[in-house]
């Protein structure tokens, strides 16, 4: 990625639009913010499109939006524009890319779309990095010039929001992702901070988006980034620094962007503002469209008080599919309890201490096959889990 221009480098300037139509929405706000001249330059639009979802169901970027911000590049004479994505583990990308739309719209518009993990790989070295000091991200962002991030508005399990700080890890080569999730580091380096979090702040000190256009037109609330409940905003939100924006989108859900944890490490890094009273925001009045989202679960145990998870490492989509599970499937679970009467489940690259007979989920539990049920995949969907239960005769004796 080219060095970001100085255009972009101002005080932190968020705009917030509402209305019922994605496109209308997100050309309007376009239309009154002072974007820099781009004429000449190569833009990579980064949307969320790495799950398999249709439009509006709020798990991925609406692509009207998209199609929108592409109108609008035109418009001011640009010639040069990409779209990208890197899919999570598992997923076809051009699966990924029919569903969501973006394959659509690229067609339509004549864009190239680019699965970036087609793309040969580049290190990119972190200078400071707390926790990662180099990461690995397509070859093609050499070539780039300026990054919009266009995030769909989503709580997350593990970040507790997911907007455009967190949607550049799609920018990661391959299982670079997951990495992010499998670092493990000792409270000297992570001063009480999730290991993840620290990660992400010291990803976004490379890897930070010269542009940001949330779509908060149709959300997702709990069980974030792939298993909550849609959340209908009607909202799109541009801002020339991404932190600032995102801080402004936390907000809006009803959230204290200071108590997001890779949103205050980022800021402390001096990427950006996130108290809201020093960013310049519009229209002033822009806490009427506030609708809180519901928080993602603390704890498993919540729902499910006779499951205890053992959780050593693991990464969203893991953790995603075993709540799948659990709802799915908890009924059924009782031929599994083990001597305390409760039914076990490890995941997580880093599992290490759990009862004989534990249920363990997804390939980064294979070293401890021995101890357990083990149920393949990366990660492997609630039937598949099931599907291992019951190949296993409604269970074993492990006491």
């Amino acid at each position: 990625m080219k060095n970001q221009p100085e255009e972009t480098l101002k005080d932190s300037l968020v705009i917030v639009s509402k209305g019922d139509n994605p496109y209308e929405t997100t050309k309007r706000v376009l239309q009154i913010f002072p974007l820099a001249n781009l004429k000449g330059r190569k833009v990579l639009i980064k949307p969320n499109a790495a799950r398999l979802a249709s439009p509006g169901e709020g798990v991925t970027t609406h692509p009207l939006v998209v199609e929108a911000v592409i109108d609008y590049l035109k418009e001011k004479g640009v010639a040069n524009i990409v779209i990208g994505e890197s899919c999570i583990f598992g997923v076809s990308s051009q699966e990924a890319f029919r569903m969501t739309g973006m394959k659509e719209i690229s067609e339509k518009k004549k864009i190239k779309l680019i699965d970036l993990d087609q793309v040969d790989p580049v290190e990119m070295m972190i200078p400071g990095g707390k926790v990662i000091k180099k990461i690995k991200v397509p070859a093609i962002l050499k070539e780039i010039d300026f990054i919009i991030s266009v995030p769909v508005m989503k709580t997350h399990m593990h970040t507790h929001v997911t907007l455009s700080i967190k949607n550049m890890k799609g920018l990661l080569w391959r299982r670079e992702k997951a990495r992010l999730h499998q670092l493990r580091c000792d409270e000297s380096t992570t001063r009480g901070y999730k290991t993840l979090d620290v990660a992400i702040s010291d990803m976004a000190s490379v890897l930070f988006p010269h542009l940001s256009i949330i779509d908060g037109t149709v959300g997702m609330e709990g069980m974030g980034p792939a298993y909550g409940r849609l959340k209908k905003m009607g909202i799109v939100l541009v801002g020339n620094n991404s932190l600032s924006t995102d801080a402004v989108a936390t907000r809006l859900m009803g959230f204290d962007p200071e108590e997001v944890p890779h949103l205050k490490l980022s800021a402390i890094k001096g990427l950006g503002e996130i108290q809201l009273k020093k960013i310049l925001i519009q229209p002033e009045d822009y806490l009427k469209w506030e609708d809180p989202f519901n928080p993602p679960p603390s704890k498993l145990s919540i729902p499910f008080p006779d499951i205890i998870v053992h959780d050593e490492g693991s990464c969203s989509a893991c953790l995603s599919t075993l709540l799948v599970f659990l709802q799915d499937y908890h009924s059924l679970l009782s031929n599994y309890r083990l001597q305390d009467k409760k039914i076990h489940i490890g995941i997580g690259r880093h599992l290490n201490t759990f009862p004989k007979g534990t249920i363990l989920i997804g390939n980064c539990t294979l070293k401890m096959r021995s101890k357990g049920i083990f149920a393949q995949g990366c990660p492997p969907v609630a039937s598949q889990i099931w599907d291992t239960l019951l190949m296993r005769k409604g269970g074993e004796n492990f006491s």
